[in-house]
């Protein structure tokens, strides 16, 4: 693979992110800022929150060279690394969040929701048969793949729930068990633990009724195309961000730790899920 930048972007960092509004656009805002501190480089920042990897029908970003590191979901980097074989590969650190089941880890959960009220009524997920669920993307390892797998287990299919509704983003699925439009959705730990501590009326107001996992955190991609060196001087700021005082406080504003080294083995869970519930199809969908 050629490791040359064009001179024109030699000394310019382009990230995207596809993880917003989940994990907020801040948190991926102060990635920005201290690279290029770090490595003395004009950084820029692009936010797509329409899907949560680069659009299958439209050439992704790095095939076209238009951006450098890439922040999306394990299934769309897995694609793009295997299927459409685009010029991406892992950068080896990703962020380990804090959570009372991570260990340190980076890894995060899908935690199944009900609101407050329902308590009573749902005690157990197999109470949860013929309800509205929610969920944000078809291919969320955390928000659909997770659940269809538990189900396939139970040796149920997707028509256990009354309807499955594709909300979009977590944050909406959130919001359509608030004002109680659905009974139960999955959702991404940390973007739930965020909107909890941000938001009086998700912590008030949403139970988590049981959580699966663990699921391997969101990688990393780097275009294929940027000199090695700059590839390894990215990894090593990343895996230092913790120990910057300023940086990392900002870090812990976002409940990460610190970033950890992965490999592309991290991944394998992502990709066995993914298999298991091929032949799990959704149906009564409602979109919102």
């Amino acid at each position: 693979m050629n490791n040359s930048m064009d001179e024109g972007n030699s000394n310019k960092l382009r990230v995207i992110t596809y993880l917003s509004p989940s994990i907020p656009i801040e948190f991926f805002q102060k990635i920005v800022y201290y690279l290029e501190e770090k490595l003395k480089k004009e950084s820029y920042l692009m936010y797509e929150s329409r899907w949560s990897g680069p659009c299958p029908d439209r050439v992704d970003p790095f095939t076209c060279d238009d951006v450098d590191i890439g922040f999306l979901c394990s299934t769309s980097f897995m694609k793009l690394l295997y299927d459409t074989k685009a010029p991406v590969e892992l950068l080896p650190v990703a962020p380990v969040y804090s959570h009372p089941r991570s260990h340190g880890r980076p890894v995060y959960f899908s935690d199944v929701i009900i609101h407050k009220n329902n308590k009573e009524r749902f005690k157990e997920f197999v109470n949860l048969r013929g309800c509205k669920w929610a969920y944000n993307d078809p291919h969320s390892l955390s928000g659909c793949y997770t659940t269809l797998r538990s189900l396939k287990q139970m040796g149920e299919s997707a028509s256990f729930f009354g309807h499955a509704i594709h909300s979009g983003t977590h944050v909406k699925s959130v919001q359509l068990v608030l004002d109680q439009t659905v009974e139960c959705a999955a959702i991404d730990s940390n973007c739930l633990a965020l909107l909890m501590q941000r938001n009086k009326d998700v912590a008030e107001n949403i139970h988590i009724l049981t959580s699966f996992g663990p699921l391997p955190v969101y990688p990393v991609a780097v275009n294929s195309r940027m000199p090695d060196k700059l590839k390894q001087d990215i990894a090593s700021a990343l895996r230092e961000m913790h120990l910057d005082p300023k940086y990392g406080a900002e870090l812990n504003k976002y409940l990460v730790s610190k970033f950890d080294e992965v490999n592309l083995d991290h991944y394998k869970m992502e990709e066995e899920l993914r298999n298991d519930v091929s032949l799990v199809l959704l149906d009564k969908n409602v979109y919102y």
